[in-house]
């Protein structure tokens, strides 16, 4: 086989014995360790290892606002074999070994994202110094594509940082930002992004000339340091993170618990024992079929990232200067604070001051309930709520580029309010309606400009769910879905454009879940029980649960809703109405199948409400359900559903569907979503013999999906290529 051309992806200047290395892979807006990369990279050191005259080495990337965004996804996803991930595994290890071990210090400076192996990369340096750029962000990110780092991350990370703080970061994947990187010493110094390149070549200066101390982990808090220097501390501190893992639905997820007996064999293991029983980690995990649906989600979320830009626009400028909302109640209050949080100046707009008032309260709680999880601090909310204005007429908002309406749910009250809203706002101004269930091309009837009109369904709440719908109009443009797509992203979110038909797409597909687990109830299954079922399956909390979050007035009014348009199969169970009817609401009244109250603790799961027995139905012919019914018959309402939306065009892909339940409703991402689970796990001929026999037994709403019989019959899966 001919070799392949150079890559020419470093380039390498020096001057007084200081050794600059530049990484800028061509072709690329990030820099990506492929396996071209690695190899150019490790030509280079061999190369230097026998240098005398360097002393110091300094490594940062060419490409402005970035460093080393991680290893090729791309070469993850194709491994199948446990040994194929050890030996790409070795070889990552054996190159930052070669950095690691250079006899002169090298110094990574760090402008932008440096995760995975980006940040593997720099903790084989001596030094690190990082900007305060806020697309600095770095981090191991791999357990959420259900692997465990594989280029010396296990062994490196928690020498530098901690056992306790390398824990929280490898578990859970979040990135840090520059000064918390120094705060915790993983950085040595974070500086402004103007000046970083400066202060690099200062502080390497000083390397060179021998007045830089070799660095030191920082201890941190004494307790922690303490805990950590003897067995039974460091006993302690993987003991409670196993259980916060557990309690999180960890057991689910193979890389975290094989990081947590990784790490139990490693913190104190010399390097080559340490990074032997990474490799076999890695290679243990690369090759489930949970790091499989991992990654094909973070394909199909990368994808859904990849939209054109809004004419006359760059990808790199805001699509929006401004905003206004209408409708300051609870859920416009939380997009306004949405648009605050992003750096968007957004002014509220309602009939009267008191519901202007109660928007700015919706919005001050999120940044509190941020601010006790340790996401935000007071200075960052005081900035955000400054962003922020009420008003009680159109003229105060101004001229705002985006115009969200979030007024109730009744068609001729969001008609009435979008025609107001044209008349006042910039003729070239996007205008969003967030709808959750109502005609996006019917409300556009009440517009002259309906070209500039679109849905943009975000769900509650918007600073935790990370999904929008998008949904075109009959007569939206092209236009105006580019601008609200990117919109979506501007705000951190994720966008699924959407067909417009009632429910859309996640509600649509919600409801029969929802009612076939009120139907289970009705036949005598308890509700606790169904709760539990389902939460055993992966789902982030049970129906019941869930219900009393969405509220059961609105639960049944969307199922009314769908039924005109669905007929039986979305016919809500008459005890869905009749809790609401009792006042049970869910959260929002303190009772609905369970008690909710201020006192109960986070995660804990809620107490039953004692009121709700009386309203629960004894049948005569109650009998004994399985559990297996309890989740297969939620779950295959839900999938027959998916497959009429699917052939529908309602979404414009499996992948697209799978990455919208993941993201709207918390389907169990380890399950690559609600098809990929039928097609991978269930598999589409068993899912079409069960749909019959629930059909014969239970009722004619499960009758097979013409999709599914047919692919069924050929042997296909929902996805191109996937067999049944």
């Amino acid at each position: 086989m001919a070799a392949s051309a150079p890559l020419h992806a470093f380039s390498l200047r020096e001057s007084e014995g200081i050794a600059e290395l530049v990484l800028d892979v061509p072709g690329e807006k990030l820099n990506i360790l492929h396996a071209a990369v690695m190899e150019e990279l490790a030509e280079i050191l061999a190369g230097l290892t026998g240098r005398s005259d360097i002393r110091c080495l300094m490594l940062r990337s060419g490409k402005p606002g970035t460093f080393i965004a991680g290893a090729d996804i791309k070469e993850i996803e194709a491994i199948r074999e446990p040994l194929e991930a050890e030996e790409k595994s070795r070889s990552g290890q054996d190159l930052f070994n070669l950095l690691e071990d250079l006899p002169f210090p090298s110094l990574a400076v760090v402008d932008g994202p440096a995760l995975g192996g980006g940040l593997e990369l720099a903790l084989a340096c001596t030094y690190r110094l990082v900007s305060d750029n806020p697309k600095t962000q770095i981090g191991v990110p791999e357990t959420g594509l259900g692997i465990v780092p594989g280029f010396g991350g296990t062994y490196r990370l928690p020498r530098v940082v901690g056992l306790t703080e390398a824990l929280r970061m490898i578990l859970s994947g979040r990135p840090v930002d520059g000064p918390r990187a120094a705060r915790i010493g993983l950085a040595d110094a974070c500086y402004p992004a103007a000046f970083l390149q400066d202060k690099a070549s200062a502080f390497a200066a000083r390397i060179a000339s021998g007045s830089v101390p070799p660095r030191r982990r920082r201890r941190g808090a004494l307790r922690t340091f303490l805990m950590e220097r003897n067995p039974l501390g460091r006993a302690l501190v993987l003991r409670a993170a196993r259980r916060d893992v557990l309690a999180r639905g960890g057991k689910h997820y193979p890389a975290l618990l094989e990081t947590l007996s990784l790490l139990r064999k490693t913190f104190r293991a010399p390097r080559q024992r340490a990074l032997l029983l990474e490799r076999r980690a890695l290679g243990k995990t690369a090759s489930t079929r949970v790091c499989r649906n991992l990654i094909g989600l973070f394909f199909a979320r990368e994808a859904a990232r990849h939209v054109p830009a809004p004419a006359g626009q760059s990808r790199e400028g805001k699509t929006a200067q401004g905003a206004a909302v209408i409708g300051a109640g609870v859920m416009g209050g939380k997009i306004a604070w949405l648009f605050a949080s992003h750096g968007i100046s957004a002014g509220m707009k309602d009939v009267s001051w008191d519901a202007v008032q109660k928007g700015f309260a919706s919005a001050y709680q999120t940044y509190q309930e941020l601010a006790r999880r340790g996401r935000l601090d007071r200075r960052k909310i005081n900035l955000g709520m400054h962003r922020l204005s009420g008003s009680i007429d159109y003229a105060s908002l101004g001229k705002p580029d985006v115009v969200i309406e979030a007024v109730v749910e009744d068609m001729s009250v969001k008609k009435k309010v979008l025609a107001e809203v044209e008349k006042a706002a910039a003729p070239d101004a996007l205008l969003a309606s967030n709808t959750s269930s109502l005609s996006i091309t019917e409300m556009a009837g009440a517009l002259a400009r309906p070209e500039r009109f679109v849905g943009m369904h975000f769900f509650n709440p918007p600073s935790i769910m990370p999904l929008v719908e998008i949904i075109p109009g009959a007569r939206t443009g092209p236009d105006a879905v580019a601008r609200a797509t990117r919109l979506a992203l501007d705000l951190g979110k994720t966008p699924v454009v959407v067909k417009d038909c009632p429910g859309f797409l996640v509600n649509r597909l919600l409801m029969p879940y929802l009612n076939e687990s009120v139907s289970l109830v009705e036949e005598g299954a308890d509700f606790r029980t169904v709760d539990r079922v389902l939460e055993e399956f992966g789902m982030p909390m049970g129906p019941f649960v869930l219900l009393d979050e969405i509220g059961l007035d609105v639960a049944d009014h969307v199922a009314r809703i769908l039924v005109g348009a669905f007929a039986d199969r979305m016919a809500p169970g008459a005890l869905m109405g009749q809790v609401s009817a009792s006042g049970l609401l869910g959260k929002k009244s303190g009772k609905g199948f369970y008690v909710h109250g201020k006192s109960a603790k986070p995660g804990a799961r809620p107490r039953a409400n004692p009121d709700i027995w009386k309203l629960l139905p004894r049948p005569a012919n109650a009998r004994m359900i399985r559990r297996l019914d309890m989740m297969h018959r939620p779950l295959l309402a839900m999938l027959n559903e998916a497959a009429r939306a699917l052939e529908e065009g309602v979404v414009a892909s499996a992948r697209e569907l799978d990455l919208a339940l993941v993201l709207g409703t918390g389907f169990p991402p380890f399950r690559g979503g609600l098809l990929r689970w039928a097609e991978d796990e269930l598999g589409v001929g068993t899912a079409r013999d069960m749909l019959e026999l629930y059909t014969r037994t239970v009722g004619k709403r499960f009758t097979p999906a013409p999709l599914i019989i047919r692919l069924a019959a050929q042997s296909k899966g929902f996805t191109p290529g996937a067999a049944a």
